[in-house]
């Protein structure tokens, strides 16, 4: 493995020593982060490229350090990445990435999720230096379903225009009693590992377009169906798959009608104990028939 990641920094630094000839000889935050990749200290190599973004976030920076980031995930799928723990009022936090095409149109948003103890008040998002991700957000509660679990999911999702780039951000939670937590986010421009595609009005392909990470979870599949009454979309009928998927939808004991069904693939790394997922989402009307 070592031998794997020395050639790996050697290739990606080739673009920068070709720009500076004595790039190996300095001692910045940008060779730190080679060194702590070549010693396995992905936490001290996360907090260098988190300095290197601070100083300079050009686009050939970005780039590099976006390949750094994405050839660290071959060791543990970012569990090494920021050894901080959360603290103890939160259970888990979560940021995931969707792009949701339709016939015609193409969204996007960031939906960031976290279980606490606590009342959150607030939940921001932005990306550095104090740049808000988008003024369309919508914060929402959901409450446990377990009466011996008090814990709520808390969520703020910010609508987009287009998909969120890569880069530094920062993830800010304040409680109600006005406790806070921090943490910096680095997110990485990958090309989606395994994708979905329709081929007919019911049918999909999962194509891949790289071998998957064996340290990350298997990409999970979901196949939704909603209606839409009174201006929202409710789930009808949903389930998930993480292996064997299907590529077609059969409904049974559904009620006819026009729904949409929607087809997502959504991939997991992590970065500490927050959970990074990036989820593609296709979906078309659908129309149930009584022959159906």
């Amino acid at each position: 493995m070592r031998k794997i990641v020395t050639f790996l920094c050697i290739t990606i630094c080739l673009p920068l020593v070709a720009n500076s000839a004595d790039w190996f000889e300095s001692n910045t935050p940008l060779t730190q982060a080679h060194q702590f990749l070549l010693d396995d200290d992905l936490d001290s190599m996360f907090g260098s490229v988190v300095e290197v973004y601070q100083q300079n976030d050009s686009r050939s920076i970005q780039e590099h350090l976006n390949n750094l980031l994405l050839h660290s995930l071959e060791v543990d799928c970012g569990k090494g990445l920021d050894n901080k723990r959360l603290p103890d009022w939160i259970e888990t936090a979560s940021l995931r990435r969707t792009n949701i095409q339709s016939p015609g149109r193409d969204m996007y948003n960031v939906t960031i999720s976290i279980k606490s103890k606590k009342e959150i008040e607030n939940i921001v998002f932005k990306r550095w230096v104090d740049k808000p991700l988008s003024t369309d957000s919508e914060f929402a509660i959901t409450e446990p379903n377990n009466q011996e679990n008090d814990s709520k999911i808390y969520q703020k999702r910010y609508n987009l225009n287009s998909r969120v780039p890569m880069g530094l951000y920062r993830l800010d939670v304040t409680a109600s009693d006005q406790e806070t937590w921090s943490s910096w986010v680095v997110l990485v421009d990958s090309k989606a590992k395994q994708v979905v595609r329709w081929q007919s009005k019911d049918q999909w392909s999962v194509e891949k377009n790289a071998l998957l990470n064996e340290n990350c979870p298997l990409p999970s599949l979901t196949v939704a169906l909603y209606d839409y009454v009174d201006g929202n979309y409710n789930e009808v009928w949903s389930r998930s798959y993480e292996s064997d998927y299907p590529t077609s939808f059969e409904p049974r004991n559904i009620t006819p009608e026009r729904y949409v069904l929607a087809v997502s693939m959504t991939n997991q790394r992590w970065q500490g104990q927050i959970l990074i997922e990036q989820s593609q989402i296709i979906s078309k009307t659908y129309d149930v028939s009584v022959e159906d």
